[in-house]
């Protein structure tokens, strides 16, 4: 089950991912956010971002930028970041996928797995694959597929329409 994050809770905490029943000492510390390559020229990357907006990105597959790279967001960035993806935080990690999807599921789709860390705390992960029209998820994939355009990383995942130029696995 999801739970949900009050968006003023998100507001107030530019740089800490608060939850119901959390403690507001419960500092986020970073979050980790992937997407896994599909059958045709989705982008496969994955990042990381702390707190502080100091972050790590590195390029696999259909994307501008191939390898590593650092970047740095604003808090203003992260606290977009934050609250984009806050309504799909489940309570304990959890992976939606062909074995436990509640809702049909479609072929050929990528993941998207988001990993919260925070201070003092175990880290909490979703995985969901996107052809998985689990209720609650599916109406909004777009809001998780596409939550790193909140980040200053489109130079280096690049546009979708010069995606299939980027080139794929060597």
């Amino acid at each position: 089950m999801l739970r949900p994050v009050s968006t003023s809770l998100i507001a107030l905490a530019l740089t800490a991912c608060v939850a119901p029943g959390d403690t507001p000492d419960a500092a986020l510390s970073s979050i980790d956010y992937s997407l896994t390559p599909c059958f045709g020229f989705c982008p496969a990357f994955s990042l990381s971002v702390d707190a502080d907006g100091t972050g790590k990105y590195n390029g696999q597959a259909f994307v501008k930028q191939r390898g590593t790279s650092v970047f740095s967001a604003s808090p203003e960035e992260v606290a977009a970041f934050v609250e984009r993806i806050a309504p799909y935080r489940p309570e304990d990690s959890v992976s939606y996928g062909y074995e436990n999807c509640d809702g049909p599921v479609a072929t050929d789709s990528p993941t998207v797995t988001i990993t919260w860390h925070e201070a003092g705390e175990k880290p909490v992960t979703l995985q969901w694959y996107m052809g998985c029209r689990q209720p609650g998820l599916a109406d909004n994939s777009e809001a998780l597929y596409d939550a790193w355009r909140e980040l200053p990383v489109e130079g280096l995942v690049g546009n979708n329409e010069d995606r299939r130029t980027y080139g794929g696995f060597d």
